[in-house]
């Protein structure tokens, strides 16, 4: 058999398992619909159930296609049977562009609505006054830490976490396939990745003035065509805004992660692999730390994440947020509640949700 025969008999088999994947595909579609018309109550997102579908497959999945492969495709095949069922808007920290619409894309998938927010706060109100029904923020970074806004907003609103991805975030250099000017440029960008390129930037940009703008994809946007002022921004952003990769990946730690969470007005139910998220308040008082962390000691609770913001209501004293393995209704955890309110610790449960997969 000629090599050319051989290709022709090879893209047949292609083209049929094609027609087969769709086949397979809208009988899914239909089971959804079916599924959404058995449900008994209104909440067509069950978080617990997709991620457990995402698992299972990239488990059991044996290759050539990677983990993260097998779960992109079939996050997209979960997004589009879902709107089926329902149409979703997620509002996310814009413009479009930024790290958080990719957030978006790799919680939701591409088929639903994107509403962009100025703020972080203005992504709670929105899913506060139900403008939207979920919203996705950041709220911690691998290597500059939490994101403060995002603290004092669980804190204030009464909303739920009940999602997390987990995203590695490279920052590049955007602006006009043309060369730079020798001085009297600006590079502009949010605070954050100002500061997760901070080591880059003194080597190769010494003397360059930062500007910080309210988020990458601004700075995208304030790009000029005689490169007098270019961004940091990821690949999103260059694409959305026509602009050339001038230089990439200049993040200090190519490790570089950030967390999102999902926010809404619903809890999710247990899986295999389960986080939980409180916030505590403690009196100003001796020992007061030790007493709120002893029972996570007592009970063997993994605690993955602590930090700490003032409280705006009484001076020195503090609210610990704290993330934690376990659902809030297994029982180990229900003693864990009841152990810090016998503390006198008064606790907010923020929400209890799967982990980010990969």
């Amino acid at each position: 058999m000629s090599k050319s025969d051989e290709l022709s008999k090879i893209r047949e088999e292609i083209d049929s398992i094609d027609d087969q994947i769709l086949s397979l595909i809208n009988d899914r579609a239909k089971l959804a619909i079916q599924a959404g018309t058995a449900k008994t109550d209104k909440n067509k997102y069950k978080p617990a159930r997709e991620s457990s579908i995402l698992s299972r497959l990239s488990g059991s999945n044996h290759g050539p296609l990677k983990g993260e492969q097998i779960r992109n495709i079939f996050n997209e095949i979960i997004s589009s049977c879902r709107s089926t069922e329902s149409t979703f808007s997620i509002s996310f920290l814009g413009p479009e562009g930024t790290f958080s619409e990719s957030a978006l894309e790799g919680q939701f998938g591409q088929s639903v609505e994107k509403i962009s927010e100025e703020t972080i706060r203005s992504v709670f109100e929105s899913v506060s006054n139900q403008s939207s029904d979920f919203g996705i923020v950041p709220i911690e970074n691998s290597t500059e830490g939490s994101v403060n806004l995002t603290l004092d907003c669980l804190s204030e609103f009464n909303l739920s976490i009940c999602g997390e991805i987990e995203m590695e975030i490279h920052h590049n250099l955007l602006g006009h396939n043309k060369a730079l000017p020798k001085e009297g440029f600006e590079i502009h960008a949010h605070e954050q990745t100002l500061a997760q390129c901070r080591h880059w930037l003194e080597s190769h940009c010494p003397g360059i003035k930062l500007v910080s703008v309210s988020s990458n994809a601004q700075a995208a946007l304030n790009v000029t065509d005689d490169n007098n002022i270019i961004a940091i921004a990821g690949d999103l952003a260059a694409k959305k805004y026509g602009l050339d990769i001038l230089s990439k990946n200049i993040e200090d730690y190519s490790s570089n992660t950030t967390r999102f969470l999902t926010v809404g007005n619903i809890d999710s139910s247990p899986t295999l692999a389960d986080k939980t998220s409180i916030m505590a308040t403690t009196k100003n008082e001796e020992g007061a730390l030790y007493s709120l962390l002893e029972p996570f000691s007592k009970l063997n609770i993994n605690l993955s994440h602590l930090t700490y913001r003032p409280s705006k209501i009484n001076k020195w004293q503090y609210s610990f947020f704290i993330d934690f393995d376990g659902h809030k209704e297994q029982d180990l955890i229900k003693q864990l509640l009841m152990d810090l309110s016998s503390k006198e610790i008064e606790v907010k449960v923020l929400g209890s949700y799967p982990k980010s997969i990969g």
